[in-house]
Parts: structure tokens; C-alpha cells; sequence
């Protein structure tokens, strides 16, 4: 039994593997099935830089401050 699968986790490719990400495990993290449906539900098969340009240019009016705000706190 696969570590995700011991606790009660699925796998979730990070990069997507049809978008060219690997099936290694520093692409990969573990989420509860309904997590995972909802993250496909809301991004599809986006990867993660995409994912940000939606809600910047989407949602946010074309406003980068809120992701320069978050990196400035790291």
C-alpha cells in the first residue's frame, strides 16, 4: 500500500503528467478525494503559474499586489 493511500489520501500530480510533470514524489502530493475534485473542479489541468495569471487577470482586475504581498510575508 502507497503512503497516500495509507492515509486515505489520493495522488495529486502538481505539474499534471499531461502537461509534461513527472511521476516523482516532488510532484506529487496527498489529498482527501473531495480536495482533490474541488482543486480539478476550480483549475482543470492548469499548473500552478497558470493557475495564479487566472486569478490575477480573472479575478484580481489585473492586480499582482496581492501575490507580491504574500511573497513579501514569506
Amino acid at each position: 500500500m502507497g503512503k497516500h493511500k495509507k492515509y486515505g489520501l489520493t495522488r495529486h500530480h502538481v505539474i499534471p503528467r499531461s502537461r509534461g510533470g513527472s511521476g516523482l514524489e516532488n510532484n506529487i502530493t496527498g489529498l482527501k478525494l473531495q480536495d482533490h475534485q474541488d482543486y480539478h473542479n476550480l483549475f482543470s489541468n492548469q499548473i500552478p503559474t497558470e493557475i495564479v495569471e487566472t486569478l490575477v487577470n480573472k479575478y484580481w482586475k489585473g492586480n499582482w499586489d496581492y501575490v507580491k504581498e504574500a511573497y513579501d510575508k514569506r
